[in-house]
């Protein structure tokens, strides 16, 4: 395969990707606004941002959580 060849499959690999991730976003989106989130992943954001600001978490190296 030449250079040309190679990056345009790994450019429709990537827009592949990219799609699918979108849709995840969309979906995970409608899922926190039928969740009572007014403004699904904005608003679960801003209220983990500020459970964090209140009572900050340290995640350990093996991922125990540590208050």
């Amino acid at each position: 395969m030449n250079n040309t060849t190679e990056l345009n499959s790994k450019v429709a690999g990537l827009e592949s990707r990219v799609d699918l991730l979108e849709s995840e976003l969309s979906y995970i989106d409608q899922l926190l606004l039928k969740c009572g989130f007014p403004e699904g992943i904005k608003t679960l954001k801003r209220t983990v941002e500020e459970l964090l600001s209140e009572s900050p978490v340290d995640i350990n190296e093996d991922e125990s959580e540590v208050l």
